[in-house]
């Protein structure tokens, strides 16, 4: 992947920062909705407990691919298009969402995730490429040799360096067996947690928790393949540095 398309993509990334450090949102234009369920990693949910969360609050989510989109004025100024063509697969649908929670001081933590979906002939999401990034006080993994080369589900486990002090994790779909990827979708009721099989990384860096999935056709999902997605997340995070 050129540096010219990671840059395209690297831009949603000035989106994400805006909402996380609540720097230029009016929340008062975004609008609170119904919801239902968390999104997490199933097989790091006992390191980090963002299934735990509490005193949740959903926003409607906003469409990121058109200039008439719902966006707030603030988030759209501050914000770059992703190209989508840039991606393994047709896009049909991008959408944000924001979470938010509070923790036991009543601090609210924000979790903003960035949809990118291609559907098949019955409107039905094929693929996707899905970012959840959730703000976090410390590493949750820190402390922790997580030496695995399989998950709970017998995937392939592995770990590499997203820096020299900092691992990112890669699970890789290698059997008919998966543990739940889960994004949210906006449905009739609102908002809802869905569940299903995918690639995913996760990482820790800069205080904040990054869990991304991704869906291909079983016939692209090749070594190359996973090679150059890892390549790219570990990118896509480290260029993601927030203001201090």
């Amino acid at each position: 992947m050129t540096n010219r398309k990671l840059t395209s993509l690297l831009f949603a990334l000035i989106f994400t920062s805006s909402i996380l450090l609540g720097c230029s949102i009016d929340k008062s234009e975004l609008i609170k909705v119904k919801g239902n369920g968390l999104t997490y990693s199933e097989y790091f949910k006992a390191y980090d407990g963002l299934d735990e969360r509490e005193h949740i609050t959903y926003y409607k989510p906003f469409l990121i691919n058109e200039e008439g989109s719902s966006l707030p004025i603030q988030i759209k100024d501050t914000m770059n298009k992703i190209d989508s063509d840039k991606l393994p697969f047709k896009v049909d649908e991008e959408k944000a969402y924001l979470v938010e929670s509070k923790d036991k001081n009543g601090k609210i933590k924000h979790q903003v995730q960035l949809s990118y979906l291609g559907m098949d002939e019955y409107e039905q999401t094929n693929d996707f490429f899905i970012v959840s990034v959730t703000e976090a006080d410390k590493n949750p993994i820190e402390l922790y040799d997580i030496t695995d080369q399989v998950d709970s589900v017998g995937n392939k486990l592995i770990k590499e360096q997203l820096t020299e002090n900092l691992s990112i994790y890669q699970q890789v779909l290698t059997t008919n067996s998966a543990l739940l990827f889960t994004y949210y979708e906006e449905n009739e009721n609102g908002i809802i947690a869905t569940g299903t099989a995918a690639n995913e990384f996760y990482a820790y860096y800069n205080g904040h928790i990054y869990h991304i999935g991704y869906l291909l056709d079983n016939e692209k999902n090749v070594t190359e393949m996973q090679k150059k997605m890892l390549q790219f997340v570990r990118e896509y995070i480290l260029a993601s540095k927030l203001p201090l």
